[in-house]
């Protein structure tokens, strides 16, 4: 029998399929506007400092919501290590040289990752360089008790402060399959950072709980050199290009799991309640919620469920977004899994509070136009519950009727916010969300059982342009930095209120589409090493289908300033 592959990767991979089809099926229609526009050209260089590098794949990466993550264009570099990209259509992108041996320095933390860049019809950009270095490798063998390889283990490399305190790796991965061990048990994680690292293989520490699918093991988390406390883990250091050999780590016997089981009833009558899709998570020892998995699953036509693999630890049982819009939730059961299997859990259902109202679109004197659009709008929510050890909870996406009309059911109590889908409608923005014509930025509270009408979403369309190409004095973004342009109304800093953002590009270009006539202030951020600098806004009036050109300046030598859109 051929080996299974775990359930996450499983998982991850076919979102990744559905969401490349979608991509592919929805860039259909657009891309014949594309072409007929003249292309664009991207050159530039890959270096190590000093030489050019040959041979590394340079790649486009769409960033438009119909495309998102498709390579449009790709190409290697040659012996200087120059690269051009030729016959590029206008768009929105992510350029990356693919190098995962490799540090490449100026990358964001984004994904896809790499640096971004806005192309325009008949663009000839050029001097997108990129410096690259041999990243650092550890690698060793990982065993169990009695001295057998442990296969398709993940190990984990945890960048660590000179405090010891775990910090933010930035590293690309690429395949998840190259922190897997191999059929010898051993793992070589490469392309790693200059720094300082800690070793580990599992997933469960003591009473934190994890979960195992189909056939794989769980081990008790251990570190380098075999501990399983992380204050006591070696610490390695790695420079540039350095390989960290023979860090073996040695697991204990795997940790016994168990089951749990039971059934959701409606709380009112006691009736079973079959196919409701559910989900668990795990807490610590405090109490706090550290995990959520093992959604997708439903209750048998009997309302029962029954999880496996659970090690010891606390666990929490709920309702989750399902194939259909349903008017039932349910509160997290907790529970707690010591030295057998939990049976008899009862999951009560209760109906769900509801609201209702109408999404009106401003800006669009064409009938015809309004209902396309608003044909192509669903309506989302996520509740965060009063239960801080609760997870917020994100409702299935409503759609709005012919006349913007919308109906959310199934709400558990809490603070609801909403939002819009409609990423393929260029120029559509959130305005402002009303309950009973109060501005209800901050979200709507939701009692228990309430039937909330009223609510009133506008959105707002428009076709104007805002371009910008930004200077910095006094210094420049460091590497792997995110530089943000926002557009928004004069004075308006309440949290969603109308306002577009966007990423500044590698040469300082961006570009603000689909905005509505007015004024607008105009400011850039820039984000990087724990401190944000911004640029003074600059005020401009744009007519419908106008295109305005800003030069926003920012100065490193001023404090920065950290006022939200």
């Amino acid at each position: 029998m051929p080996k299974r592959t775990p359930l996450r990767f499983r998982q991850a991979a076919s979102r990744s399929a559905l969401a490349l089809a979608a991509a592919l099926v929805c860039a259909l229609a657009p891309a014949a506007t594309a072409q007929r526009e003249a292309p664009a050209s991207v050159a530039g260089r890959v270096t190590d400092g000093e030489r050019g590098v040959a041979g590394i794949t340079v790649a486009l990466i769409s960033n438009d919501p119909s495309q998102r993550f498709r390579a449009v264009a790709r190409g290697k570099t040659d012996g200087d290590g120059r690269f051009f990209l030729s016959n590029v259509p206008p768009g929105r992108y992510q350029i990356v040289p693919y190098a995962p041996a490799f540090v490449v320095q100026g990358m964001t933390e984004s994904y896809p990752p790499g640096r971004p860049l806005m192309l325009l019809a008949g663009d000839e950009v050029k001097d997108i360089d990129f410096r690259i270095e041999r990243g650092g490798v550890i690698t060793g063998r990982i065993t169990g008790a009695d001295g057998n390889p442990i296969v398709a283990e993940a190990v984990q490399v945890t960048p660590v402060e000179q405090n010891g305190r775990p910090q933010q790796q930035v590293r690309n991965v690429y395949d998840q399959r190259d922190q897997m061990t191999d059929d010898r048990g051993v793992y070589r994680i490469y392309g790693l950072q200059p720094g300082r690292y800690r070793v580990s293989v599992g997933q469960s520490g003591e009473g934190t709980g994890a979960v195992s699918f189909g056939r794989r093991r769980i081990f008790q988390r251990t570190y380098y050199p075999d501990v399983t406390e992380p204050a006591q883990a070696r610490v390695i250091e790695l420079k540039a290009g350095d390989e960290a050999e023979n860090v073996d780590i040695t697991l204990g016997k795997p940790i016994k799991t168990f089951k749990a089981s039971g059934r959701f009833v409606i709380a009112e009558t006691g009736e079973l309640v079959p196919n409701l899709a559910y989900g668990y998570g795990t807490f610590d020892a405090a109490g706090r919620r550290i995990g959520m998995f093992g959604s997708g699953q439903t209750s048998n036509a009997r309302g029962e469920f029954q999880t496996e693999g659970l090690a010891p630890g606390r666990y929490a049982i709920l309702n989750m977004p399902g194939q259909e819009i349903s008017e039932f939730y349910t509160e997290p059961i907790s529970f707690e899994i010591v030295d057998a299997d939990v049976t008899g859990l009862v999951v009560k259902v209760k109906r769900g509070a509801s609201i209702s109202g109408v999404v009106q679109i401003e800006g669009v004197s064409d009938r015809a136009l309004a209902a396309r659009l608003l044909s192509q709008v669903r309506i989302y929510g996520w509740v965060e519950a009063r239960d801080k050890t609760s997870p917020p909870f994100s409702q299935r996406p409503t759609p709005t009727g012919p006349d913007g009309g919308f109906r959310m059911p199934g709400l558990r109590p809490g603070k609801l916010r909403l939002g819009y889908m409609g990423d393929n409608i260029k120029g559509l923005s959130l305005s402002r969300v009303e309950l009973n014509s109060a501005n209800v930025a901050n979200g709507i509270d939701i009692a228990e059982g309430a039937q909330i009408t009223g609510v009133r979403m506008v959105l707002t369309y428009g076709t104007g342009v805002i371009t910008g190409q930004t200077s910095f004095l006094n210094g420049t973004p460091q590497p792997g930095s995110r530089v943000i342009a926002q557009a928004r109304r004069p004075g308006e800093q309440t949290p969603g209120s109308f306002g577009r953002t966007v990423e500044v590009d590698a040469r300082g270009f961006f570009r603000i589409e689909g905005l509505p006539p007015g004024e607008y202030e105009i400011f850039v951020r820039v984000f990087g090493a724990g401190r944000m600098q911004r640029s003074e806004p600059l005020t401009v009036s744009l007519a419908d289908s106008a295109e305005t050109r800003v030069t926003p300046v920012v100065d490193f030598n001023k404090q920065g300033r950290g006022d939200a859109p």
